[in-house]
């Protein structure tokens, strides 16, 4: 990585923390790009080359961690919902206190977008492999997958993430399987 880029990367993060700074001392819709700035210790000029509004701020913190959690998340060779469940909100735990924020700034709807986004594709990246005769399945699914997931997280920040990662995991996964295994028995049955 060069001098440029590297010094590009801790203006961002800067600027990302005094934003998260900031939203706990005030209403996000009051927070302007001065105040940021001036919390990173950056130049007006600088933050607006690096993001053209404030909410693009949080739109790159979020497909930073999507690209962690690429990372972190290998390829699956089949669908198991209490491995996925784990890994997701393991993953999504250690970011608990930007959540949270988050929601107590009233930026739910924008957290829903940006969780969904990141979580749509990670699922691309890790369903790979399969019996996808195209792209438009694989799109399907994931969309599928991710809109569920996405909402699961959000009811979990929206209780505040008292349960432990694993607790709420095995909740969830639980839950779903109760739904999704009667439907593939009956399936089984009907195709006999």
């Amino acid at each position: 990585m060069n001098g440029h880029q590297k010094q590009k990367e801790q203006s961002c993060r800067m600027i990302e923390e005094a934003l998260f700074l900031i939203m706990e001392e005030k209403p996000y819709a009051r927070i302007t790009v001065s105040e940021i700035a001036e919390r990173a210790d950056v130049s007006r000029r600088t933050f607006y080359r690096l993001y053209h509004e404030k909410d693009e701020v949080l739109h790159c913190y979020f497909s930073r961690l999507c690209q962690e959690y690429r990372g972190k998340a290998p390829a699956l060779e089949g669908y198991d919902i209490s491995r996925i469940a784990l890994e997701y909100f393991t993953f999504w735990h250690h970011y608990r206190d930007s959540l949270l924020l988050m929601h107590r700034c009233g930026l739910d709807e924008m957290l829903y977008y940006e969780l969904s986004r990141a979580s749509g594709a990670v699922v691309k990246a890790r369903i790979g492999g399969g019996d996808w005769t195209n792209d438009r399945e694989i799109e399907y699914f994931a969309d599928y997958s991710t809109g569920g997931f996405s909402l699961l997280l959000q009811r979990w920040i929206a209780e505040g993430m008292e349960e432990e990662p694993d607790q709420y995991a095995r909740a969830v996964s639980s839950s779903l399987l109760k739904c999704i295994r009667p439907a593939t028995e009956y399936k089984k049955i009907e195709e006999a």
